[in-house]
């Protein structure tokens, strides 16, 4: 059993310097203005979330060196980003150590997990340029949005439609080129942004070259409605991603949303909720012998919701809501399979004062092939001094597995139809202290229990990987911070977490749960330079459980020119050599040169 105490002294022994769980707000904007959607049901204050939360915004976007969702998500040092490629064109997503299939995606608070493989979350349909911010809500979220929230929740939020109009196009080395385009218009009360992309590359190595396609539509009208249609293609060599073969992957995934108020009146407010999801997943185990392991899935998803909201006085509200759907798979490895789902769910929020707020939710679940979760959660807000703030927050998560955790095959995994929902209990503690009008730190206590633990295992290298409900495990971790905000928008911010799993002794080699990262630094800083330049830098830090460990440096030097802005970026500047799957290597050092055009 690993003690808080000596967790803090593993911390301090580690790193001096750290900052997680910090909205990353401009230095003109007051920290307690600044309004978070995915904490609660309802968007509340900053002043008054209970949770630990990162923001990461559309105006860092414009700074840094980054070119996708994934490269944008590293920023976080408790959310482990574990790509495949370069620009993140396959990552996991693991937070506070869950797995790759325990976070949950959203894009405007409409789920986007891939039921086939946690591997797929990472196919978000939405481009850079429509992105307004990203909220990471850390710890279980299964209390308001049912399955996969173990470790955290992503909330990717889209611009409003109509905004502005960009454009930006970057070359670079192995043949790289990414270019990216929109434009936003409005006409008799409705408003219509559209933006495409494109980006391919020969790659650094064998087989892992990569090209995508990527298009989104939205279109706002009144006060909140909105319909968005957004697609993403892509095509990539996968060797060595699952195994010693040269393989080669193509995926597509469509998402269809519609919000639409349907009642608002003086103290209540009803919304309704629709969305679909289709995703294609073409496999080749070796491209070189087409029809051997070859795989083809096309996964759907349809829901619909309603949303009700009661503002009964300045101090207490009450969200409810009801939610149905279904999920079908057609493949011709994993089979025909589907399942239909319905769930409810409540959460208040009550003042008790001024300086203190308490958020106690529940949701129900029931899926037609597994049993009903029921999952609670209460979280709750101290402002101790008018600058010192104490959180904690409790709660419950759930994941029913994939079907490819089910009934996948291939010369190298195999399946098992048998397996249980994982289940776990999360709790948190921390503080956030404002010690100066541009000075914020941070630290957060965690720990996480889950039961039903799916894995891949075998017993000896030359057998199988198969799937089974193996462990329990416990996690606990410490994450610390600090963040500095600089007149004229620039901004520097350390983060460090550190990271114990202990799990159930068992005779199998483990594939996913036991690979994680103990160690977790990542720090960077945008500032405002003479003669209109800018420089965006991040470092990154990664020490894993099994003594692995490399650091990574990208860095970005912009000029405007009014309009247009020009920009050369160098990612991974030590030219480390690293892995962040294990067995799949990472690109050397690179450099990319662009320009962008901003028209409002």
């Amino acid at each position: 059993m690993v003690s808080y105490r000596k967790l803090l002294r593993e911390a301090r022994r580690f790193s001096l310097i750290g900052c997680l769980l910090i909205p990353t707000l401009s230095a003109q904007q007051p920290l307690r203005e600044t309004v978070v959607v995915t904490a609660n049901a309802y968007p509340v204050p900053f002043n008054n979330v209970s949770r630990s939360v990162t923001v990461l915004t559309s105006e860092q976007i414009s700074r840094l060196p980054v070119h996708s969702v994934p490269e944008l998500l590293r920023y976080a040092a408790s959310l482990d980003v574990r790509s495949r490629g370069p620009l993140g064109v396959q990552s996991d997503f693991l937070a506070r150590g869950a797995g790759f299939g325990q976070a949950l995606i959203l894009v405007n608070g409409f789920r986007i997990n891939d039921t086939q493989s946690g591997h797929h979350n990472g196919d978000i349909p939405v481009m850079l340029e429509d992105i307004e911010r990203i909220e990471v809500l850390y710890g279980p979220g299964s209390s308001l949005h049912g399955a996969d929230a173990f470790g955290g929740t992503i909330n990717i939020i889209t611009r409003k439609p109509g905004e502005r109009g960009k454009a930006r196009f970057t070359v670079g080395d192995f043949g790289f080129f990414q270019g990216a385009a929109g434009a936003g218009f409005g006409k008799n009360g409705i408003q219509q942004s559209v933006t495409a992309s494109a980006d391919r590359s020969h790659g650094f190595m064998f087989a892992r070259d990569f090209q995508t396609v990527g298009f989104t539509s939205q279109t706002g009208w009144g006060k909140d409605s909105s319909l968005l249609v957004s697609y993403l293609w892509k095509e990539f060599g996968a060797n060595g991603f699952y195994g010693p073969s040269p393989s080669r992957e193509w995926t597509n995934s469509t998402l269809v949303t519609l919000n639409q108020p349907f009642f608002r009146r003086n103290s209540w407010d009803l919304t309704g909720k629709f969305f679909y999801r289709t995703h294609g997943d073409h496999f080749l185990w070796d491209f070189r012998r087409p029809g051997f392991a070859e795989n083809r899935h096309r996964t759907h998803a349809i829901g619909g919701s309603a949303q009700a909201h009661w503002n009964f006085s300045e101090k207490t509200n009450l969200t409810m809501g009801v939610e149905t759907g279904g999920d079908w798979i057609r493949s011709n490895n994993l089979g025909d399979h589907e399942f239909s789902k319905s769930s409810a769910f409540a959460e208040v929020q009550f003042a008790l004062s001024d300086r203190v707020s308490i958020y106690p939710g529940v949701r129900y679940d029931y899926y037609s092939n597994f049993v009903s979760s029921t999952n609670p959660s209460v979280s709750a807000s101290w402002w101790a001094t008018p600058t010192f703030k104490i959180r904690s927050a409790v709660g419950r998560a759930f994941r029913i597995p994939t079907f490819t955790e089910l009934y996948y095959r291939d010369p190298n995994h195999q399946a098992n139809s048998n397996l249980a929902p994982e289940k776990a209990w999360g709790a948190e503690a921390g503080a956030d202290w404002m010690f100066h009008p541009q000075w914020v730190g941070s630290l957060t206590l965690f720990s996480r229990w889950e039961r039903n633990v799916i894995d891949w295992v075998r017993d000896t290298p030359k057998q199988k990987w198969q799937t089974t409900n193996v462990r329990r495990l416990e996690n606990r971790g410490v994450e610390l911070g600090i963040q500095h905000l600089l007149h004229g928008g620039s901004h520097v911010e350390f983060q460090y977490a550190y990271l114990n799993t202990e799990a159930t002794p068992v005779a199998y080699l483990s594939k996913y749960v036991l690979d994680y990262s103990r160690h977790s630094f990542s720090g960077f800083f945008s500032l405002h330079l003479p003669q209109s330049f800018s420089f965006g830098q991040r470092v990154d830090y990664k020490r894993r459980v099994d003594g692995r460990d490399y650091w990574v440096l990208d860095g970005r030097l912009a000029r405007s020119f009014g309009k247009v802005n020009l920009y050369i970026e160098c990612l991974n500047m030590l030219d480390s050599d690293y892995q962040e799957i294990q067995g799949v290597d990472m690109p050397g050092r690179w450099f990319l040169g662009g320009l962008e055009l901003t028209v409002r």
